[in-house]
Formats: C-alpha cells, sequence, structure tokens
C-alpha cells in the first residue's frame, strides 16, 4: 500500500506532458546453474577423448615430414651443396601439420581445463565407473601430450629450423605463413606457441624411512628423467670422433663402430667431433640440441 502511495504521489506531481512509466520488481524464482551438469562433463570427456586420438594421427604427419626434411638435407651419400631442392617442400608440410596439431593442442587444453575442474569440485564422482576411468586416463593423456609438446618443440624449433639455416634454406617468414594458412592457425616456428598449462601436481604420498637390513632404497629421485639408451653411429667414418653431451665429456667412438650410452630422456645439448677437428665442444656450430628418447640414434657424417 504504501508503495502504491508514492507511486500515486509521483504520478500527482509530474508535468501535465511527461510520461511515466511504472516498473514492476517482482521476478520469477531460477537458479542459474554457475557449472555445467554431468552430461555436459560427460561431453567434455568424449571431446578430450577424440582431440587426443586426432592428434595422434596429426603429430604422424607432423613427425614423418620433419624426418623427411632432415634426410633431404643429410642424405646417405655426400652432402649437396646449399638448400636441397626437396627440403623446401618437406619443411612446408612440417610447418602445416605442426599449425594443425598446435590448434588441437589448444581446443584439447580448454577441454582438460573442464574436467579437472569438475573433478576437483566432485562432479566426477556422479559419473559412471566408466567415465571415471577416461577423467583418470584423460589426466594420464594430458601428461604425455605435455612430454610430447617438448619433444616436438625441440625437433622443430631448435633441430630442424637450425639444420635448414645451416643448409643455407630460406625459411618462409610469418607473413607468408599467415597468407596460406589464416590468422587463427598458431606459428610452430615460434617457440611461445609451444606452451601449454602445467597440471597442477598431486600431493605426494607422506614419506617414510625404510628399515631393517634389506630396506629397498629409491633407484631414482622422485622428479628425475628416466634413463634410456641412446646410439651414436660413426659406421660411416674410418676417424675417430669425440662425444659429448651438456658439456660432459662420455669418450671417443671408434671408426666404423656404433656406440650405446646410457642417459637421461629429456632435451639435451649434443656434440660429436672428429679427433682432428681443432675445434672444442662449445664452439660455434659444434652442439646440436636434441630430445633424447629410448632408441635415438644420431648417424655420424664425414667429410668427403
Amino acid at each position: 500500500m504504501l508503495v502504491l502511495a508514492t507511486l500515486g504521489c509521483l504520478l500527482a506531481a509530474a508535468p501535465p506532458n511527461t510520461t511515466v512509466t511504472p516498473f514492476r520488481t517482482e521476478v520469477t524464482p531460477r537458479v542459474d546453474p554457475v557449472f555445467g551438469d554431468i552430461a555436459s562433463l560427460r561431453q567434455s570427456v568424449d571431446r578430450f577423448l577424440a582431440l587426443q586420438s586426432e592428434m595422434d594421427q596429426v603429430r604422424n604427419e607432423f613427425s614423418t615430414a620433419v624426418q623427411g626434411t632432415l634426410f633431404e638435407l643429410a642424405p646417405p651419400g655426400p652432402r649437396p651443396k646449399g638448400c636441397p631442392a626437396g627440403a623446401g617442400s618437406h619443411y612446408s608440410r612440417a610447418l602445416a601439420a605442426g599449425g594443425r596439431y598446435l590448434s588441437l593442442g589448444r581446443q584439447l587444453e580448454a577441454r582438460f581445463r573442464e574436467i579437472r575442474r569438475s573433478d576437483e569440485l566432485g562432479d566426477a564422482s556422479g559419473l559412471t565407473p566408466d567415465y571415471r576411468v577416461k577423467v583418470k586416463r584423460a589426466r594420464e593423456l594430458y601428461n604425455d601430450l605435455l612430454r610430447d609438446y617438448r619433444e616436438m618443440r625441440v625437433a622443430f624449433y631448435d633441430q630442424l629450423s637450425a639444420e635448414m639455416r645451416h643448409a643455407g634454406c630460406e625459411l618462409p617468414t610469418a607473413a607468408a605463413r599467415v597468407a596460406k594458412q589464416g590468422d587463427a592457425a598458431p606459428d610452430p616456428s615460434d617457440p611461445a606457441s609451444w606452451a601449454l598449462e602445467e597440471p597442477t601436481p598431486e600431493a605426494p604420498p607422506p614419506a617414510t624411512t625404510p628399515t631393517g637390513p634389506h630396506a629397498a632404497r629409491p633407484l631414482l629421485a622422485p622428479n628425475a628423467a628416466p634413463a634410456i639408451w641412446i646410439t651414436v653411429d660413426n659406421s660411416r667414418c674410418a676417424q675417430k670422433s669425440n662425444l659429448a653431451i651438456d658439456g660432459t665429456s662420455l669418450g671417443a667412438v671408434s671408426g666404423h663402430k656404433k656406440l650405446t650410452i646410457r642417459t637421461r630422456a629429456g632435451p639435451h645439448e649434443v656434440c660429436v667431433l672428429p679427433t682432428t677437428d681443432k675445434r672444442a665442444c662449445g664452439d660455434a656450430g659444434t652442439l646440436r640440441k636434441a630430445y633424447l628418447s629410448e632408441g635415438w640414434t644420431l648417424v655420424v657424417r664425414c667429410e668427403r
């Protein structure tokens, strides 16, 4: 009654030529969901797994193009002078496949954020057992994706680009790439494009002190990279070659021999120089950045 009385006073006090439009303050009660429901969470999980499968296919295309470019730059016979004719086309395919891979990676990162947020809020408990397994699998696959990103970044940006420049090949400019692929495609030649959000590390279990004479001791530190075997193939050269990884000398590889070495996975700086070379590891043109993984092989090629 008080509101009506006040409204009547305002209408009476208004000038004759003034139009007063009354407004209503009551609304229908409703609940606005801040986060999605279980159905949207299932859709995010399904989309994540579909993106991951598609990225595996694009990754194979990318790796094939990178290896094809490296083969053109260093064929089995004598190394050609200047930029090989087929290197540019292989590099362009690697650039295009890398752009598609990075674009899919951004979509997959967004889906992972949704899954992780829902899991941390406890929404994943409402999923069926098969989807709860998929949520756990999504976390594992995302960690694998981060490892693949680091490996592919080193293979393309650090190794392949350096080899192309060393051979005198002209790399596509950013303007040419945008004109061919569009503004939305990430640039694999930009190291910032390979950045992904790191997942929040889970709290480690409480440490226990082993007791007794036969208590087992951990072989590796908790955050240590896995140990791997790599091969340095010097079978094409008659002279010895000195090998160093990350500035640490690992001895010489005999001529016409292969040497298998135990090291750690991850990005490293590798230096292989003939014993007759007067340069030292660390001089210009002596270091090669590579992501070492199980079975990685470096073939030494000699000047003829």
